[in-house]
């Protein structure tokens, strides 16, 4: 999508409801953010974005300072990596936000990825000026900056809050050793203290 109409319109996961409730995708120009504990389905919503971005001919980044991404697994989930910059590892974090600020100026990249899920609070605290300051760089760009994390960190005046909680395993046939992962059952909240709740299933990636 070119000019005008690409800045516009919303950036879709691919997962109806989530969807239908953020009328069309995460937004563009906006900080939104993806959080939740462990195994709640957090990374899983992400991928779907990054998926969908990708493979609908646009660019995706992903900043890894915890490195925790596995190419494989994207891949084997759906994304392009042809169309994906994937950087690793960066400390101090200081470095990690100079290099997402040349990101987010370049306005080259449909939607940024800076996942700090599992990484300690000390190590990614900043002031909220940083990241009222990141989104002042992208809030005339095509550009959704997601930030994936273990509890809530910011959003932008329009972005998304996306409040996962635990989810539930679902297996093949019933209790037994031969029974095979199938996915999560993930609840997901969004809006002022995620008041608006939906339900989605995340498939296993084999």
């Amino acid at each position: 999508m070119q000019g005008e109409d690409r800045r516009f319109s919303p950036l879709p996961t691919g997962i109806s409801s989530i969807d239908a409730l953020l009328g069309g995708g995460f937004p563009r120009g906006q900080v939104s953010e993806v959080y939740g504990p462990v195994s709640s389905g957090r990374t899983g919503l992400v991928d779907a974005l990054v998926t969908r971005t990708t493979r609908g001919g646009g660019l995706a980044a992903w900043m890894d300072p915890g490195d925790r991404l596995d190419p494989a697994t994207a891949a084997w989930a759906g994304v392009d990596l042809t169309r994906l910059l994937w950087l690793r590892g960066g400390r101090p974090f200081s470095k990690v936000l100079s290099a997402l600020g040349t990101l987010l100026g370049s306005g080259l990249f449909d939607v940024v990825v800076l996942d700090i899920a599992g990484m300690p609070r000390r190590e990614v605290c900043v002031p909220q000026a940083t990241w009222i300051r990141l989104a002042r760089t992208i809030e005339a760009t095509p550009t959704a900056l997601v930030l994936l994390a273990n509890e809530h960190l910011s959003r932008s005046p329009r972005g998304v809050s996306w409040a996962l909680f635990a989810a539930q395993p679902r297996w093949s046939g019933g209790p037994g050793p031969g029974r095979l992962f199938q996915g999560l059952e993930v609840e997901a909240g969004a809006g002022h203290h995620a008041s608006h709740r939906v339900r989605f299933a995340l498939q296993a990636v084999r």
